[in-house]
C-alpha cells in the first residue's frame, strides 16, 4: 500500500508508517532502509522510493531528517524571546530551502507559517557561524523509563531496539544505545546486584546464556 508522506515528517516516522499500512514490522524496515551509525542512522532513500513508489525528488523535497533540526542559532540577550524565536524559525526556514529547489508554498506547508513569513525569511541576512550553536539531544534519557524493564527482562540490545521501535515507535541510534546498556549493567553490579545474564541467540537459532 503506497503512503504519501506528510510536509516536514521525518524520514524515521514515515518509514514506521509505511511499514505498520503495509503490516511489515517497523524494525524490519528501518533494518533495511537505514544504516545505523554511532551518531545517527543514514537512510537509503533509493530503498526507500522502490518501496512507497515515490521518487526520491519528492521524498527528498517532503520529508525531513531530524539532524536539520540540531544546528541552532544562539539566542541573543539583546533580543527578545519571540525575537530570538523568530531568527531560529528563518534559519531553519533558509537551511530547508538551500539547494533543494522548494517553492514557497512547500516551504510554507512544510513549516506551518505563511508565505509571507518565508519571502521574509529568504530575504533575511544569514547567520554567521559564531551565531551558531549544536544543540544537545538526550538520545536515551527521555526513554530509560521504557528501556531499563526490557534489561531487567534479560531483552538483548537488538531485541530492545526492535521493540523500541515496533512497540512504542520510538527510533534509537544503535551506537547511544549499547553505550548506555552497557553503563546499566555496570552500574547494577557496582551497587551489589548479581550480573543480570542475558540470553542471546546461539547456533540454529538456539538462544544461550550470557552473563
Amino acid at each position: 500500500m503506497r503512503v504519501r508522506p506528510r510536509p516536514a515528517q521525518t524520514i524515521d516516522s514515515y518509514i514506521s508508517e509505511l511499514a505498520r499500512a503495509n503490516h511489515i514490522r517497523p524494525s524490519l524496515l528501518h533494518g533495511h532502509i537505514s544504516e545505523q551509525t554511532i551518531a545517527a542512522p543514514i537512510h537509503n532513500l533509493d530503498r526507500l522510493a522502490a518501496l512507497s513508489g515515490f521518487p526520491v525528488a519528492v521524498l527528498r523535497r517532503t520529508l525531513a531528517s531530524p539532524v536539520a533540526y540540531l544546528i541552532r542559532v544562539r539566542p541573543s540577550s539583546e533580543l527578545t524571546d519571540a525575537e530570538n524565536d523568530r531568527a531560529q524559525l528563518f534559519f531553519q526556514i533558509q537551511q530547508d530551502a538551500d539547494g533543494r529547489g522548494l517553492t514557497v508554498r512547500i516551504l510554507a506547508k512544510r513549516h506551518q507559517v505563511s508565505r509571507r513569513t518565508i519571502r521574509q525569511a529568504l530575504r533575511a541576512s544569514r547567520a554567521l557561524p559564531h551565531q551558531l550553536t549544536r544543540t544537545h539531544v538526550p538520545v536515551i534519557a527521555p526513554f530509560k523509563h521504557l528501556v531499563i524493564p526490557m534489561l531487567e527482562q534479560r531483552l538483548t540490545p537488538t531485541e530492545v531496539w526492535d521493540r523500541m521501535i515496533n512497540d512504542h515507535g520510538v527510533t534509537l541510534s544503535r551506537g547511544p544505545l549499547g553505550t548506555f546498556i552497557n553503563n546499566w549493567h555496570l552500574d547494577h553490579v557496582r551497587k551489589g546486584n548479581p550480573p543480570i545474564a542475558i540470553y542471546q541467540p546461539g547456533r540454529h537459532g538456539r538462544r544461550t546464556l550470557k552473563s
